[in-house]
């Protein structure tokens, strides 16, 4: 029986690994598929944001109790079985739907004698105490994500537990271990210990509970439930239950049974470390269709040139050279990215065609972030990276002089195009005279 449930315990595992690899767990940086309509994330136009193998990482702590179910522990007082229990543990979110741990926990036990034996000599016989440290690596299934697609700010969350481990036993109770061990002999139609009792310890023992003492290790699986209550971004609330089964020698003692039981009810906190991105929980990225983006992106030429227009009223800016089509040229981003997509990459080459053909200009390459994406400390990062993404496009792939460039960024602070926030996830070039004071473009208000 229980070489079948460590079968089907390692086949589920397998399927997990492969589960999580199929669902695009290594989403490249570059390589995006649009999601299906029954995705888990609320929108068909989202892909899940790019993740290293250091990310979702987090740190448990639980304390409650276990409850031991080996040989006649039913018979006794349910409550005396209680022992209190403490778990650690370290474990990674894969996938919203997928994750694995690690945990080390101390779980002391109870055994029992037999019932009957117990009730009648309870001096000598009853219940003992021992300990159990175990080690247990499980697969985390996040049922809720997979039945009602994942939310950032879903508040609880119903996990999935299974997995295999291992339970090493010590510190029995040896002088209570050793009494059972020894029984009772009959003397003079009495029965006596024959623990520490000279006269019966040469009599046969008529009754005897062995209990071995010996530290043992065993192989143990266990299945559960975990109910997690997001209380902030970094910590989680948890409350857990596992049923756990290991072999039938745990508590020192045999019987005719392949395995013993006990479950552990357990509380506890949770820690979500930072990942690469600043945040500590999954999110989802607008993933734009081809249509919408070309849209767009006539919607933004046309506004760039509308911008064109109201900048040449202005004397001090084309006072020698004439705005060009290139300079009315921006490099846009999807929301919350600063990587350059291919076709965003056709406007950093014309602007470096634009430096080549006027050696005597050089330009501020500015970054700008939309105000409804983050804070605005965020923000200010994220504008800073898109600055830097074309100029280091411009200077390692079109072999621009670093002496032509200057890199600036204004994060939330300013927003070139107020009409539509979208386009606001921009990176825009200005002409840099006068320390780069020529920048105009601070919102698309036309000039008077």
């Amino acid at each position: 029986m229980m070489k079948r449930i460590y079968i089907l315990i390692v086949a589920f595992l397998a399927s997990f690994v492969a589960i999580a690899q199929n669902t695009g767990v290594a989403d490249s940086l570059f390589s995006r598929s649009k999601l299906d309509q029954d995705s888990l994330y609320y929108d068909e136009f989202a892909y899940l944001d790019d993740y290293h193998f250091a990310d979702n990482i987090f740190l448990l702590g639980q304390v409650g109790m276990s409850h031991s179910m080996s040989e006649n522990t039913r018979f006794g007082n349910f409550f005396a079985n209680e022992r209190p229990s403490f778990n650690i543990g370290v474990g990674k979110w894969i996938y919203p739907a997928f994750g694995a741990r690690f945990t080390l926990g101390l779980h002391p036990q109870v055994g029992r004698a037999e019932w009957e034996i117990s009730d009648t000599w309870p001096n000598v016989f009853g219940n003992y105490g021992y300990n159990m440290f175990s080690a247990y690596v499980d697969g985390l299934v996040n049922l809720t994500n997979i039945i009602f697609k994942y939310r950032e700010n879903r508040v609880f969350n119903l996990i999935g537990i299974i997995g295999l481990g291992y339970n090493h036993t010590f510190g029995f109770d040896r002088e209570k271990c050793a009494r059972m061990s020894a029984g009772l002999a009959k003397v003079d139609n009495k029965y006596v210990p024959r623990y520490n009792n000279p006269e019966a310890s040469a009599k046969a023992p008529v009754i005897h509970y062995d209990v071995g003492t010996k530290p043992g290790h065993y192989f143990a699986a266990h299945v559960g439930f975990q109910g997690r209550w997001k209380v902030s971004q970094t910590w989680d609330i948890t409350g857990e239950v596992t049923f756990n089964g290991t072999d039938d020698k745990y508590n020192g003692h045999t019987y005719d049974r392949v395995y013993d039981t006990y479950f552990d009810f357990l509380l506890g906190a949770q820690f979500h470390f930072k990942d690469c991105h600043g945040r500590r929980r999954f999110h989802y990225v607008k993933y734009l269709n081809s249509e919408l983006i070309e849209r767009l992106a006539k919607m933004l030429s046309d506004e760039n040139e509308r911008l064109s227009e109201a900048n040449m009223a202005i004397p001090e800016i084309f006072e020698k050279i004439k705005f060009s089509e290139a300079l009315q040229t921006t490099v846009s981003f999807y929301v919350d990215r600063y990587y350059i997509t291919e076709a965003q990459k056709k406007n950093v080459k014309s602007v470096a065609t634009f430096l080549f053909t006027h050696p005597d200009i050089n330009l501020v390459v500015t970054g700008y972030a939309d105000v409804e994406t983050a804070y605005p400390a965020y923000n200010l990062r994220l504008s800073q990276k898109r600055a830097q993404a074309v100029y280091d496009m411009l200077v390692n792939d079109f072999h621009v002089p670093t002496n032509r460039l200057r890199i600036d960024y204004k994060g939330d602070t300013v927003q070139p195009y107020s009409a539509v926030n979208e386009w606001n996830r921009a990176v825009i070039f200005f002409l840099d005279r006068n320390g780069g004071k020529s920048q105009v473009l601070e919102s698309d208000t036309p000039v008077e």
